[in-house]
């Protein structure tokens, strides 16, 4: 079908562009009448000046909506060299200091959008250069000069990602996400950050490495893996790509700055083989030639979301779970049990569907045993030693601090698997990830107080612990 559909619409567009030369030859040649034939000079001007602009407005007119939305997905663009090496320019590979900027947007993160995905599609080729958005500005900074073509890379890996593993989302809709949270940088594209926020903001497991046999793994074990590439076998500048498995010593890749020709260079022939919109590279080629610089791993469990066919809306949230004897977790709504929460223990809702709340990945609870916290009437509350705290940002001045699930040393510490992701990469950066709670230094954002308690986005830390910024 898709091979018809797309005969189709070479066919249509080679007769368009029939109709349109036949047009313009016709054009043409009443122009010359009317220089030739015509004596009144002032009828010749009318019908010269009639003329250039039907043929300008033949040549410069924009394709209506029905015809971008006719266009195959899975389209090769024709590029050059050249093109890919001007492109190149706008994208560079992170260095420390880019590094660092894209760590600011990330902390900066107090909450993640609500969106509403299309219907779950599988994992679909997106290219950034598809004539459908190649012109969309991505720009943080209002160039327009800088576009999805041009560096929208790294939004167009997320997009296959998400509609990979959750529902339908194009290109342009991550990268207007990647702009508005601070993701795009001013002048040398994505954050790596990026994908941390894709990962939190849509509930998809994921791992980082640099290590090349770590990722091989990581591909091997359902997960899909952007590679962040510099100058090499996929770009002359800097560029993420998505690994989609590896089997036989071959790398399955979705390369979104894909092109007709691409791997025919002198640089690069022979390296590696394009299968419509798949490139396959060699294991050994890839450690040779692709000049990777790190990889992101999202995690995903193969046909689980197959019979998803509804539209699924992410809107993370709290509750907490108010049954005496305890709440069952299950797979699916209405499915197998696969745990328990007790009575009190926060939870995030990610998505609803019905009477039920979607805490994780396979993760489905009763909704009508889940409620909120009753709202403080201030966001400030003075405690029994009189010292008052108000929300904001806060800096840990203890050498671990817990985390509990409600606001009192009597509620449950959580684990380090319990914390959010930034809570964790911030740990990391200060000597050790895996801890139960929040190292000396780890900043956090308090959205409500109560009984001297602040409620974070990992959950409820004591205040007297903590320093205000």
């Amino acid at each position: 079908m898709g091979r018809i559909r797309k005969e189709r619409g070479i066919e249509m567009k080679k007769q368009d562009r029939n109709i349109t030369i036949a047009v313009i030859v016709a054009m043409v040649m009443i122009f010359f009448s009317a220089i030739f034939f015509i004596d009144d000079k002032e009828l010749k001007k009318d019908v010269v000046e009639k003329v250039t602009d039907t043929v300008t407005d033949i040549a410069t007119r924009e394709m209506s909506k029905e015809e971008i939305e006719s266009l195959p997905s899975t389209e090769i663009i024709e590029q050059t060299e050249e093109q890919e090496k001007a492109v190149a320019e706008e994208q560079t590979v992170e260095d420390e200091k880019f590094e660092q900027q894209g760590e600011i947007a990330y902390n900066g993160t107090s909450e993640y959008p609500n969106v509403t995905l299309g219907n779950y599609q599988g994992l679909t080729y997106y290219s950034q250069i598809d004539n459908r958005w190649r012109y969309k500005m991505y720009s943080s900074v209002g160039n327009s000069s800088q576009t999805i073509g041009t560096s929208g890379c790294g939004p167009t890996c997320a997009s296959m990602v998400v509609t990979a593993t959750k529902g339908t989302i194009t290109p342009p809709e991550m990268c207007d996400l990647f702009v508005k949270y601070g993701y795009r940088s001013a002048n040398n594209g994505t954050y790596w950050s990026a994908f941390r926020f894709v990962a939190d903001t849509f509930n998809i497991g994921y791992q980082e490495t640099t290590d090349i046999q770590r990722a091989l793994q990581l591909l091997e074990s359902q997960n899909y893996v952007v590679a962040s590439c510099g100058n090499g076998l996929f770009t002359t500048g800097g560029h993420f790509i998505l690994l989609t498995k590896v089997e036989n010593g071959m790398i399955e890749i979705y390369d979104p700055y894909l092109y007709a020709g691409k791997f025919d260079t002198a640089t690069r022939r022979g390296k590696a083989v394009v299968e419509g919109n798949k490139v396959y590279v060699s294991v050994d080629n890839f450690k040779k030639y692709a000049n990777y610089k790190g990889f992101f791993a999202f995690a995903h469990d193969g046909n689980v979301q197959v019979n998803n066919t509804r539209p699924v809306t992410t809107q993370a949230y709290t509750r907490y779970v108010n049954a005496k004897i305890g709440l069952n977790i299950r797979n699916k709504p209405n499915g197998y049990i696969v745990g328990g929460l007790s009575n009190g223990t926060a939870v995030t809702v990610y998505e609803t569907d019905g009477n039920w709340s979607r805490i994780g990945t396979n993760k489905w609870v009763s909704s009508n045993y889940l409620t909120s916290y009753m709202a403080v009437a201030s966001n400030s509350v003075k405690t029994t030693s009189g010292v008052k705290y108000t929300t904001g940002k806060y800096k840990v001045n203890a050498s671990i601090l817990n985390v509990r699930t409600g606001p009192g040393t009597k509620y449950k510490i959580k684990g380090y698997k319990q914390l959010t992701a930034n809570a964790r990469y911030q740990n990391k950066r200060l000597g050790n990830q895996y801890t139960n709670g929040l190292k000396r230094g780890v900043v956090t954002t308090v959205i409500k107080v109560r009984n001297g308690f602040g409620l974070t986005p990992s959950g409820w830390t004591a205040l007297n612990y903590c320093i205000k910024i």
